[in-house]
């Protein structure tokens, strides 16, 4: 059943789309920017009810591999889930007591990276093969309060929160931890595996975080509830943070997790919704109003399917702009020999070459040998005198 309610309020336009679905409340699209919606989002489109677990669902990530699954947090009986769509759930990670989970994201090499935010956490680490790895549980000799969500950049640095929730562990200073909530930069590939503080005032409880397409921009959540908004900072060369001026307002609860879409976009939880705010000035586009929404991320063969998780449910719902785990860099060196290299596995990628620019656009399964070597697939490209271009696609 659809019913369409539109309404002129305050010089904006909203539409309130119903839909009736098995076995959930209906879901509400609430639209500020008509225009823009339509780009994203298809007011027919279905929302799925994938698993109904009476708890706090928190950090979804979508694996690739494997034909594709979802994995999410349950806080309150300490675990991880995974989420074989459309509606089989089992047990993911069974870690020790009191870890809890929270945000999680898969690096460049499709392993899950999380943050442990309860009292025998408190660190981020590294799942593979069913093993919980920690990475990092200190800065500079000092504990965290509770870690609470990850990002990461495709230079492999690890970017997390800490707003203290969680843990039970008093507000700052605390004896043997950090003198505040921060924000923090850890970097394992430069031999010394460093972490470093890069936000220490300016944010009250800062939670989610996520960098703009071009990583130019690192977007935060403060969760505090007299704040409730979003900032953004400007992301240097090598890493430093400059700005943070208010990006966007969350209007019903408070920003947890946010993530952006391959144009910029940021879509962020909230009280009422997953809200989404246009890249280039933060104005409200509209709202995907469906209970309380917790987090979310973007999964699917083409990374098109938006999953929601919140209390005590997790949604699906397909949109027309990929999420950011669609975009890989394909990088070139020359050496004497150009050499083109991407992320590996990159499950669900292909390196096409064409000979030409101009329409129409011949793309094909490049021929070239791929090899998989220190976390990277590495093409060798011998010189000719015809042009030849090369790009990485999905699927």
């Amino acid at each position: 059943m659809l019913s369409q309610l539109i309404q002129k309020r305050a010089g904006f336009l909203f539409a309130w789309i119903v839909l009736g679905l098995p076995a959930a409340s209906a879901a509400t699209f609430q639209i500020a920017d008509p225009i823009e919606f339509n780009k994203i989002i298809d007011t027919n489109a279905v929302l799925t009810t994938n698993a109904t677990i009476n708890t706090w669902l928190e950090g979804p990530a979508w694996v690739p591999s494997g034909g594709g699954y979802l994995i999410f947090c349950d806080q309150n009986n300490n675990r991880l889930k995974k989420l074989v769509p459309p509606a089989t759930v089992t047990d993911f990670l069974l870690p020790p007591a009191n870890t809890s989970f929270n945000g999680t994201m898969l690096d460049a090499q499709e392993r899950l990276i999380g943050a442990e935010a309860g009292s025998a956490g408190l660190k981020i680490s590294m799942v593979t093969n069913g093993v919980d790895v920690p990475l990092v549980t200190t800065c500079s000799g000092l504990k965290f309060y509770s870690p609470n969500d990850v990002a990461v950049k495709s230079d492999g640095t690890i970017w997390f929160t800490d707003p203290g929730y969680n843990s039970g562990i008093g507000a700052p200073p605390q004896p043997g931890f950090q003198a505040g909530y921060y924000v923090y930069q850890f970097n394992p590939t430069n031999g010394n595996a460093t972490c470093t503080p890069v936000i220490t005032n300016g944010l009250v409880r800062p939670n989610g975080l996520c960098f703009s397409p071009d990583e130019a921009k690192l977007y935060i959540a403060d969760s505090d509830t007299g704040r409730h908004r979003i900032q953004v900072y400007s992301v240097s060369a090598s890493n430093t943070l400059t700005g943070g001026a208010i990006f966007a307002n969350i209007t019903n609860g408070v920003p947890d997790g946010i993530h952006c879409d391959v144009d910029g976009r940021v879509w962020s939880s909230g009280g009422d919704a997953a809200y989404i705010f246009a890249a280039a000035d933060g104005h409200l586009i509209g709202k995907i109003k469906f209970l309380r929404v917790v987090n979310l991320c973007w999964g699917g063969p083409q990374y098109k399917t938006l999953y929601m998780v919140g209390q005590p449910i997790v949604t699906s719902i397909p949109v027309k702009v990929a999420g950011m785990p669609s975009l890989k860099k394909l990088q070139s060196t020359f050496n004497g020999q150009l050499k083109l290299s991407w992320p590996a596995p990159s499950t669900g990628f292909a390196l096409q070459e064409t000979d030409e620019l101009t329409p129409p656009l011949n793309w094909s399964a490049s021929p070239l040998a791929v090899i998989a070597t220190n976390g990277q697939n590495v093409v060798n490209v011998d010189a000719t005198n015809a042009a030849k271009f090369f790009r990485l696609r999905l699927n």
